[in-house]
């Protein structure tokens, strides 16, 4: 397959990577390289190890057979349908925002203080609501692919400079860090949660991909899977230079990322000025916040995209108009109740980041074993169901979310 073809079929999976390039790369992976230089680098490759499988299924199995995850888990049992529902109403306002006040933060730092922090979050949800009631898809898809180029570009250019100018090293005395406390597994379950992006993101990916099925078939499902291997690949690389950077710039410095946004977001544009000098500060400024902001406007799609097909199949009609105001009043919905939360946690900006992302790890086995019983009780041909090496694989990666999962919460609530 030639280099043009392969374009031609970046869409779902550059979407699923704004998804991911955003608070868990540029922040989380940032923050580790930083308080932790090179150490928490293994986590980062483990949770893209075991991740990989129940993200692979989204668009797989929408090539497959023209439905959603979301179709499967309503075919596997209500119950199914429901807890991936209850799940979604939980979390998805904290998400929202959770990446909306980083953006904000950026905007903050990027244009200065002429609005507060929850006025600039109000004025990014607005533009991101109104971008997609009027463009949708197509829009979000054409917009993101030039946002994470602009932004893979940058990176590798900030990352070949702080490696030229200091090597593969940490910048400062490197402290001696304990992996085994309280507050490094507390970082390394909010590092993990989001890395590369939470699971149940592959059910907004299975929708985006039926944006771009015809017909389904053993060779959409190929071109699908492609084209998410070619985001999820391009996700992994990144992680890896953000923690790289963070090393290189901060690590050994005794400098810790602040709590305020506004400060939060200087230290973050402060790591890439760092490598390729002051001119650069204006260029980084705009690149981190145009990534946050595809973040943004993914996340803000992919929620509602859940909400428009569950009342579809709850209502078993496909009327379009009515589909489609279930979109518009979701969206407005998840915009309004993401800014007051940003509103009510401004202050701290961690502790929303820290709480959205270990939420995400805890319920990660859930919606792994989810997207697994999709996949062996749906209609598909037997040959594409997991089997042999691959099924072993991906039991190993459920037993191992599942075994992370159970030891964070008896360490948190019993040990």
């Amino acid at each position: 397959m030639n280099i043009q073809k392969i374009f031609q079929l970046l869409g779902p999976g550059i979407v699923w990577a704004a998804t991911s390039i955003g608070v868990s790369h540029i922040v989380q992976s940032t923050r580790a390289g930083a308080d932790y230089g090179f150490a928490l680098i293994g986590f980062i490759l483990l949770a893209h190890v075991i991740k990989y499988p129940f993200f692979l299924f989204g668009p797989k199995y929408a090539g497959l057979t023209g439905k959603s995850l979301l179709d499967g888990y309503k075919s596997v049992g209500n119950y199914a349908f429901y807890l991936f529902l209850s799940l979604t109403l939980i979390t998805m306002f904290f998400v929202q925002a959770g990446v909306t006040i980083v953006t904000s933060a950026l905007a903050m730092n990027l244009f200065g203080d002429l609005l507060s922090l929850s006025g600039w979050a109000g004025l990014i949800l607005l533009v991101v609501c109104t971008v997609l009631i009027i463009g949708h898809y197509k829009l979000l898809n054409n917009l993101l692919k030039w946002m994470m180029l602009a932004l893979a570009i940058c990176s590798i250019i900030a990352w070949f400079a702080a490696v030229g100018r200091l090597g593969l090293t940490p910048s400062g005395d490197a402290p001696i860090i304990s992996l085994t406390t309280g507050a490094s597994i507390a970082f390394i379950v909010a590092l993990v949660g989001w890395m590369p992006t939470a699971i149940e993101v592959s059910v907004w990916h299975s929708l985006w991909t039926l944006s771009r099925v015809d017909k389904p078939s053993k060779e959409a499902a190929n071109n699908a899977c492609i084209d998410f291997n070619i985001g999820y690949v391009t996700s992994l690389i990144l992680a890896l230079i953000f923690v790289s950077l963070g090393a290189m710039l901060m690590f050994g410095e005794g400098i810790s990322f602040a709590n305020s946004a506004a400060a939060f977001a200087g230290q973050l544009i402060g790591v890439y000025t760092k490598a390729l000098g002051d001119w650069s500060w204006l260029l980084m400024a705009i690149i981190t916040f145009v990534a946050l902001f595809s973040t943004t406007f993914a996340v803000a799609d992919g929620f509602p995209q859940v909400w428009r097909r569950a009342f579809t199949l709850v209502r078993s009609e496909t009327n379009e108009a009515k589909a489609n105001a279930a979109y518009i009043v979701t969206l407005l919905v998840l915009a309004l109740g993401s800014w007051w939360i940003i509103t009510y946690f401004s202050r701290n900006i961690t502790i929303l980041l820290d709480f959205v992302t270990t939420v995400s790890f805890v319920s990660a086995p859930i919606y792994g074993w989810l997207n697994y019983q999709v996949m062996m009780k749906s209609e598909i041909d037997e040959s594409e169901k997991p089997q042999g090496i691959f099924k072993v694989y991906t039991l190993i990666s459920l037993a191992l979310l599942t075994l992370f999962s159970v030891f964070y919460l008896w360490w948190k609530f019993i040990g």
